[in-house]
């Protein structure tokens, strides 16, 4: 067993206090450092993983090779979520359909970095013996 702890994702960004800004108030989480050379983000309880973000002068030009999933919470539409996070400043890529059924949504934050927002199906919230994909649950 590996005594390893996941403790930070690190964001490469051309305006990294603005995309921690963002991504707290996306998440409902707190800026823990507000340095404009490096901010981080993390949950209200203060423990990690954080999200942290480090500036770049060059912008983002490929696919992202690692996203976050985004779940709403129980009782809350993707739909809703997805107004909120518009006016947060993230933008709807596409809406993904997985056999016949709308699985997610692929939206982008501020600075074009994808990310997924599910879709809330309940088997979600029940607890889970292994992670769902979204095509796992048909009509």
């Amino acid at each position: 067993m590996a005594d390893l702890q996941w403790y930070n994702t690190v964001v490469d960004s051309r305006d990294a206090l603005g995309q921690a800004r963002f991504w707290a108030a996306a998440l409902g989480w707190q800026v823990r450092r507000d340095d404009p050379e490096w901010a981080t983000v993390g949950s209200p309880g203060g423990a990690p993983p954080y999200l942290a973000f480090t500036p770049v002068p060059e912008g983002k030009v490929v696919k992202n090779r690692l996203h976050l999933d985004l779940l709403p919470g129980q009782g809350i539409s993707r739909e809703v979520e997805r107004r909120r996070l518009e006016g947060l400043g993230a933008t709807l890529v596409r809406t993904v359909v997985e056999d016949g059924v709308e699985a997610h949504d692929v939206m982008a934050d501020p600075e074009g970095n994808e990310f997924c927002l599910l879709e809330p199906h309940p088997a979600y919230f029940a607890a889970p013996s292994t992670p769902h994909t979204p095509a796992s649950f048909g009509p």
